[in-house]
């Protein structure tokens, strides 16, 4: 799965689950999680309340529930893996199982890891004790025996197996081997209890796309607790983040991304600035802010924007900016796109790329289009409807650059922008992730 489709399946799997019923389940007195949501990873500090709301939810679905606390399940299986002393000859009994073409693809890219081969099995012998052996039955019927995964890989012409490997790496196999057994399991919620916890953060977000793409694919929803960063960010980038809080009476209280794009702020570490991008003004400012925010919000926080007085300093600059070969910040310069065939964005040996903003127009133009739909418009402004179109019926006319700076009169020149602009990039989702993966491609 390249970068491009890991950002897609997100949209992907909300589309397909656009019209779900609401299925809310209680969390505290005043708080409630909408289980028909397609993914929902959940933060909070430790205490919050994260493991005990999946296990209350796990209790509460039954057998539509799969609820899988990776890191117990780890410590079992490498515990029964131990205690073993004729592994190759089980498994060389039981046969290999997988993984497939599709498994394999993920694990390697998880891992990160290229895999020259990848075998993996189902020993039948499970841990001690007849609840955490239930566990081991993989949704089989209670009279099977449990099965316990074991795994061979080779990697760089060495051959080792699932107890020479590091935590992470084994966690990415035992997980996916997990989800393997329950393929053909239709409308399932998937509870997962921190799976990232061994993992790099380099890893992470394959994790979070993969996860995505195979509950899509099989109609799966699912909820996934993280202190991740990365999953975190990813989540709110896609109004899929609930945040848990102890309350003071110590129920628990939660609040979605969707309704606060900004409550995952405190859990969330800001990167350093890593690239400059130098835009033509404020209006430009804006909408690069935005179309960052919604293609890349990881890429927008390692990102500083610069803003002049049009574009006439930008050909100048960009000749004129050194660009050493192991540059520790990295620039360029994103002209309107009104600029198109104007200026030349081909690229330069030794200079920094050029990068033009979505459309044809300058962002004043994209922002008054808008108006053809005052009613959301009215409700992104937080102002009355009514009031905002006797305003836009006073502004019928003006070029765009007096409509966005009238409108911005009335309410307030930097809340008008910070509104007109993400509207814009929220509705043009693919344009905003193609500028995101320009800019990143031309570090």
């Amino acid at each position: 799965m390249r970068r491009a489709d890991e950002l897609r399946v997100w949209r992907d799997l909300q589309a397909a689950h656009a019209n779900a019923t609401p299925n809310l389940f209680s969390i505290g007195p005043a708080s409630v999680i909408d289980l028909s949501r397609p993914c929902t990873v959940l933060g909070g500090r430790n205490g919050s309340g994260k493991s005990r709301l999946l296990r209350s939810i796990a209790a509460s679905l039954g057998e539509a529930a799969l609820y899988l606390d990776l890191h117990h399940l780890c410590e079992q299986a490498l515990m029964v893996l131990r205690s073993l002393n004729n592994l190759a000859e089980m498994k060389d009994e039981l046969g290999l199982i997988g993984p497939d073409d599709k498994r394999l693809d993920d694990v390697r890219r998880v891992v990160g890891r290229d895999y020259e081969s990848v075998e993996w099995y189902a020993l039948d012998v499970g841990p001690e004790g007849q609840e955490i052996a239930a566990k081991f039955r993989w949704g089989r019927d209670p009279d099977d025996d449990p099965l316990t995964p074991y795994f061979t890989v080779s990697y760089a012409g060495i051959t080792y197996d699932a107890l020479e490997m590091g935590l992470g790496e084994f966690s990415v196999h035992f997980l996916l081997w997990i989800l393997e057994q329950f393929k053909d399991h239709k409308d399932l919620t998937l509870l997962l209890d921190e799976p990232d916890a061994y993992l790099p953060p380099v890893g992470v977000e394959g994790l979070l796309s993969r996860l995505l793409a195979i509950c899509q694919k099989r109609g799966w929803r699912m909820l996934i607790s993280t202190h991740s960063e990365e999953m975190i960010a990813s989540a709110v980038d896609h109004d899929g983040f609930l945040l848990l809080r102890m309350g003071e009476s110590g129920s628990t209280d939660a609040y979605h991304s969707e309704d606060d794009p900004t409550i995952a702020d405190t859990l969330l570490a800001r990167p350093p600035i890593e690239r400059v991008l130098f835009v033509e003004d404020e209006s430009a400012w804006y909408l690069c802010r935005a179309l960052l925010d919604q293609g890349d919000r990881s890429l927008s926080k390692s990102t500083s924007l610069v803003w002049g007085g049009g574009n006439g300093f930008m050909t100048p600059l960009r000749t004129s900016l050194p660009r050493p070969p192991k540059a520790e910040l990295a620039f360029a310069v994103v002209p309107d796109g009104d600029q198109r065939g104007k200026m030349s964005d081909r690229p330069i040996d030794g200079q920094w790329p050029l990068h033009f903003l979505p459309d044809t127009g300058d962002p004043d133009e994209l922002f008054r289009t808008l108006k053809d739909d005052p009613v959301a418009l009215a409700e992104a402004l937080h102002v009355d409807s009514a009031e905002l179109q006797r305003k836009l019926d006073e502004l019928e006319g003006e070029d765009a650059h007096d409509w966005v700076n009238r409108l911005g009169d009335v309410y307030g020149r930097p809340h008008v922008l910070t509104v007109l602009a993400a509207c814009w990039a929220q509705a043009h989702p693919d344009e905003s992730v193609r500028f995101a993966l320009m800019v990143r491609a031309g570090d």
